[in-house]
């Protein structure tokens, strides 16, 4: 199996022999791996929540959350937005691994 996420330098001249496996990996060429997934176990929290509040409707709710935490300004709880900013996220959240999980799974299935 190739390492897609192994970065290797520029190559200036390439030698290989057809059906000859062996003699073709010693040399260590870079790979053509395709890779299109998004995420992995570490970025998924990190990248999936900048991606999701780059939309103006969750910031928007994230911005009313900080403003229902000031009792002085807020006529309602802030329950009443945490709850559906959080479902919505969360529902978002799942989509996206799933699909994520079935682009590894595409990207294992064409490199192997």
């Amino acid at each position: 199996m190739a390492l897609c996420a192994k970065k290797r330098p520029p190559e200036e001249e390439r030698r290989a022999r057809a059906n000859d496996r062996e003699y073709n990996e010693k040399f260590q060429y870079a790979s053509n791996c395709i890779k299109t997934s998004k995420y992995n176990i570490l970025t998924f929290l990190p990248v999936n929540l900048f991606e999701q509040f780059q939309e103006v409707a969750n910031t928007y709710f994230l911005f009313l959350l900080i403003l229902q935490l000031i009792p002085q300004i807020s006529s309602l709880s802030w329950f009443t937005t945490i709850v559906p900013l959080v479902l919505v996220l969360t529902i978002t959240a799942v989509k996206d691994a799933t699909d994520d999980y079935f682009r590894h799974k595409s990207d294992n299935q064409v490199n192997n």
